[in-house]
């Protein structure tokens, strides 16, 4: 194997950029360890055989451009939540997780944990893993908190409007969890944890890879009790769960063109808490779910410096409702909800030339909902066609154009087009330009288009529209990234995003005595976010990292001439870890700060809403980790919430929890 060594004045080093650009197109859905391409195909003179190995890559993301790209040479920026990252933080679960990254905010309600990108609400956020959707959508929003973190290797997160690669719902921004695959001839991680509320936590994943196999594992239980965030309150105002999940991924490489991988996934998930009505009523409450998901993804390589990548999956979703009155069966309620979600698509990448690396694709969607709340059982298609070219138009300066778009044809709306331009410029070996223009849809789902729910106890039926229109939006993202030295990092982003055609419930009859309200949804509202972020990183040779992040927000709902409800205008994230490799010692803690925010309620009941401002609140996050058997066993002590933050009516967070267990890997 010939190894070609360079540094920043190499005459090879063009020649070396231009490989390794070709190597991370062929690489697309791969597992990069093994990937090879000859030396003739990338324009080197011997004919060895060079892997990713010999490059030492690290970090690699593929969300951006749907192509793997080193992380450092990715024309969309990216944020990657790391498998150490991960593991720091002892977060069980995406949502936990997520919560006090800086810039995201996780909103929690009836509906789950469901993610706010750009300000935006969660409808507007697309959650991937393995960068296929996955089912199970309540109010638009997937909760976060059902996915759970032990076979997870790193999530990315692509902020801003991604319809022109990924079609609806990618408004504000797109995140793909990235699951695990075996690395080592023999793999084997355990976790158990006990804490207050009940918690528990037991995880345990079993891996290996051999020549031309690799294979994993995995699976989980999860538990914990309900809470109340008022002592004297008989509702409980956070559910209890019980939970557990088994996975199972497989790679093949058949050929030394051909990789062949599957990937599949069970969940069930209990819910259970207790409800009080205004008029005195009390209700025990269950919510279960079941999810299974699977997914196929064969690559083919082609000799030239070309991939073709294919996938399918399945997603299904079962969510059983029920509610129990206490000492009455008069409101006495059971519902199930399935949904049924299936997804291919194939996508082909090749480098043209030393200057455009061109990615083009299509994708297919088929949705089915069967659910009492629904006229009658309902179905959807969708098929879409991609297209994007990244072109380098200058290597010295790197000036980057990522022109692309993308067109779904929908039995529901019709066709819809998302372009997007994103241009990438170093004018400086230590600064980073990027920006971005784009726009996006979100279709409207089967609960805005068919709903039919009467509600005879308050007086109200809400009816869907079979005529809606996707939600339209118009996004910009502009920022600069500076790295002067290894030990600092910083970047400040600035962005818009613009929304019209929203689907909002509108009074269309009623407010007449002895007669019920009915609404119906309609395109009638608009409404934009703005804001900037700042983001610093601090790493020092002592084995210490400090992540500091600020986030400023304006938004209007220009329908009422008010502040979208929920949002903070200032919100501040502080993170610290430390290593001590000497001694096998790892620490962690993590801080949010967020100033009030408005929410509008109406306590008369005569339809004129007033503005309640939610206090201002931290909430802090620590965990410590010894290992007692050199790596392979190590003893963990974690609080989260230490601060207590909470109310029950604006931020339903669990109370302060600790917990303490053990980990093995071998």
């Amino acid at each position: 194997m010939i190894v070609h060594r360079f540094d920043a004045h190499s005459p090879c080093l063009p020649v070396a950029c231009n490989a390794m650009c070709t190597l991370m197109c062929a690489l697309a859905s791969t597992d990069v360890a093994r990937a090879q391409l000859t030396d003739a195909a990338l324009g080197w003179e011997e004919q060895e055989v060079l892997t990713v190995d010999d490059f030492k890559l690290e970090e690699v993301v593929v969300t951006g451009s749907r192509t793997v790209r080193p992380i450092a040479e990715a024309p969309v920026a990216t944020e990657v939540i790391t498998a150490e990252e991960i593991e720091s933080t002892g977060a069980q679960n995406a949502a936990d997780l997520l919560e006090l990254h800086p810039g995201l905010n996780v909103v929690r309600s009836f509906n789950g944990a469901g993610l706010q990108l750009g300000g935006l609400s969660p409808d507007y956020t697309l959650i991937l893993v393995d960068g296929q959707r996955i089912a199970g959508r309540v109010g638009g929003t997937v909760d976060l908190s059902r996915i759970s973190t032990e076979d997870v290797e790193r999530i990315e997160i692509v902020r801003g409007a991604g319809s022109a690669l990924y079609g609806s719902d990618a408004i504000g921004g797109v995140v793909n969890i990235i699951t695990k695959k075996a690395k080592e001839d023999f793999e084997m991680s355990a976790l158990g944890a006990a804490g207050t509320l009940s918690r528990v936590d037991a995880t345990g994943l079993l891996g290996t890879r051999q020549k031309k196999f690799s294979g994993r594992l995995s699976g989980g239980y999860h538990q914990a009790d309900p809470y109340r965030l008022e002592p004297d309150s008989i509702t409980t105002h956070g559910s209890g769960f019980r939970q557990f999940d088994v996975g199972a991924q497989m790679q093949l490489d058949a050929h030394e063109r051909l990789d062949f991988g599957i990937n599949g996934k069970y969940t069930y998930r209990d819910l259970f808490g207790v409800n009080a009505s205004p008029t005195g009523a009390v209700f025990d409450r269950t919510n279960r779910t079941e999810t299974v998901d699977i997914r196929l993804n064969p690559t083919v390589r082609f000799e030239r410096p070309a991939t073709l990548s294919v996938w399918t999956g399945v997603s299904i979703f079962r969510d059983q409702f029920g509610q129990d009155q206490r000492g009455s069966d008069a409101l006495d309620q059971s519902q199930q909800t399935e949904e049924r979600l299936g997804q291919f698509g194939g996508q082909f990448d090749i480098l043209l030339g030393s200057k455009h690396l061109f990615t083009s694709g299509v994708e297919g969607l088929y949705e089915n909902l069967s659910t009492p709340r629904l006229t009658d059982d309902q179905d959807r298609g969708r098929i879409a066609v991609y297209v994007q070219d990244e072109w380098t138009v200058l290597s010295k300066p790197n000036f980057v154009l990522v022109p692309g778009i993308r067109v779904d044809i929908d039995t529901q709306f019709g066709v819809y087009p998302t372009p997007r331009l994103a241009t990438r410029l170093d004018p400086h070996e230590h600064v980073v330009l990027r920006a971005s223009f784009g726009m996006g849809f979100r279709a409207p789902d089967f609960r805005e288009l068919y709903l039919f729910f009467e509600n005879p106890t308050v007086g109200y039926i809400v009816t869907g529209n079979p005529d809606l229109r996707p939600e339209t939006s118009r996004s910009v993202r502009a920022g600069v990234e500076y790295g002067p030295t290894a030990w600092f990092w910083m970047s400040t982003y600035g962005f818009r995003n613009d929304l019209d055609d929203m689907i909002v419930a509108v009074l269309t009859s009623g407010s007449q005595p002895g007669a019920f309200d009915r609404f119906q949804y309609d395109n009638i509202a608009s409404a934009y976010t703005q804001g900037l972020e700042l983001n610093f990183r601090f790493k020092s040779t002592t084995g210490v990292v400090v992540d500091l992040g600020y986030f400023l927000l304006d938004t209007r709902d220009r329908e009422n001439d008010r502040r979208l409800p929920g949002r903070a205008t200032h919100r501040g994230t502080a993170s610290f870890r430390y290593v001590n490799s000497r001694i096998r010692l790892r620490a962690m803690a993590r801080l949010v700060v967020e100033s009030e925010r408005p929410f509008y309620e109406d306590p008369t009941g005569n339809g004129e809403e007033i503005a309640v401002f939610a206090a201002p609140y931290a909430m802090l996050d620590a965990r410590i980790s010894q290992a007692v058997r050199k790596d392979h066993v190590r003893v963990f002590a974690l609080a989260e919430n230490i601060t207590n933050a909470g109310d029950p009516d604006y931020l339903p967070v669990p109370p302060r929890t600790v917990m303490a267990g053990v980990e093995i890997q071998y």
